[in-house]
């Protein structure tokens, strides 16, 4: 009986993840966009906190971008480093000859309300957000803003964010979620909106989106919902690619990714009043998303400990096999999609019990040694 309700609950939980397994595959795909031809004048913001050991290579790679120089500002918010960060910063960017600000906060705002410092501070109507730890493929930024300008219907864009590689286990696992990620947005896209997108490499148009939600939920996530909430879209371009290094610890990943999951499900359940709405996003992927983050992963759980225990009650023996069999090859075979998707409900669990904390001021969880292009 109990193995049985077991089963029942974990089909119930997957439900949103074969529909948009089905939808991949078998669905829709994001229109091809044309090369740009004129490049448009934009606003770059990076959020600093302690990045004095990335942030040279960091202003490095984004002069070496192919977008046109003169065609671009750079606004680097620094959220009151204790190390050298904005000297360097200083240093660097007056030796790129990039067109810049150093604007300098009075207290920690964290990411989201740094950006918003320095939304009305640029100069120009696009404005790109994007971390001091992450780097660009020299074509990331010509490709997103070329998908901005590609439709007038479209107000914010996110880039496709990778690992930079390397034989972490950790790394690994996060490449085959990402890759798994990046479809189910650009299926998302494809037909209206996403609102998964991915902080490192956002660009949105500022006259239409003057200020992202600084209360609760992750920056990216809430820019993209202030896109949608305007009656416009947001949309994933996969071309537009950007890398991150992965921590190599499990804990520290298990840090850095409980917090992304907390904000982005913060995210999720402050804009519940557009599910009323009349169109594709709010009536369909919107409450598939609702039914990922917050049904799914106590339902998963739920179903696994009903399992163990009914087999348990079935065969004393047969459990501590499984007991001994599993943990085992979860460690032998965990470089798989389904070993990454127990991850994410690690995870999305983890977010879910961070709920209610304040997790707009965090520190860096990367390792910026591990750092090379």
């Amino acid at each position: 009986m109990l193995i049985s309700l077991a089963a029942l609950l974990l089909f119930f939980s997957l439900i949103p993840y074969m529909v948009y397994f089905f939808g991949m595959y078998f669905g829709k795909r994001p229109a091809r966009i044309a090369p740009l031809q004129n490049y448009p004048y934009i606003s770059i913001v990076i959020s600093a906190y302690n990045e004095e050991q990335v942030i040279g290579k960091r202003i490095a790679n984004i002069k070496e971008c192919h977008y046109p120089q003169e065609r671009y500002e750079l606004l680097l918010v620094d959220d009151c480093s204790s190390d050298n960060t904005k000297n360097l910063a200083k240093i660097c960017l007056e030796q790129s000859g990039i067109d810049y600000r150093i604007i300098a906060n009075a207290e920690r705002l964290g990411p989201t309300r740094s950006y918003n410092s320095a939304i009305g501070k640029a100069k120009y109507p696009i404005v790109v957000t994007t971390d001091a730890d992450v780097f660009f493929e020299p074509d990331a930024l010509s490709h997103l803003i070329g998908r901005l300008l590609s439709d007038e219907q479209i107000a914010a864009v996110t880039g496709e964010l990778r690992p930079l590689m390397n034989t972490d286990s950790t790394t690994i696992l996060e490449g085959m979620y990402r890759s798994f990620f990046g479809r189910m947005c650009e299926w998302e896209s494809a037909h209206e909106s996403t609102y998964n997108f991915n902080g490192a490499l956002v660009a949105f148009r500022s006259d239409l989106i003057t200020r992202i939600n600084d209360k609760q939920g992750a920056d990216d996530a809430n820019t993209a919902f202030e896109a949608i909430r305007r009656g416009y879209r947001a949309v994933y371009e996969s071309k537009s690619i950007v890398y991150e290094v992965i921590p190599r610890s499990f804990k520290t990943q298990f840090r850095q990714k409980t917090r992304r999951a907390t904000g982005l499900i913060e995210a999720t359940l402050s804009n519940l009043d557009l599910l009323g709405r009349k169109n594709q996003f709010c009536r369909f992927f919107y409450p598939m998303r609702i039914f990922m983050y917050v049904i799914t992963p106590p339902l998963f759980f739920l179903s696994v400990i009903l399992l163990f225990l009914g087999v348990f009650l079935f065969n004393p023996l047969l459990f501590i096999i499984l007991i001994i069999i599993l943990p085992g090859a979860g460690i032998l075979w965990r470089k798989n999609l389904v070993f990454a998707f127990i991850l994410n409900q690690i995870y999305l669990m983890g977010g879910l019990l961070n709920l209610g904390k304040d997790m707009r001021v965090w520190e860096s969880t990367s390792d910026k040694k591990k750092y090379s292009l």
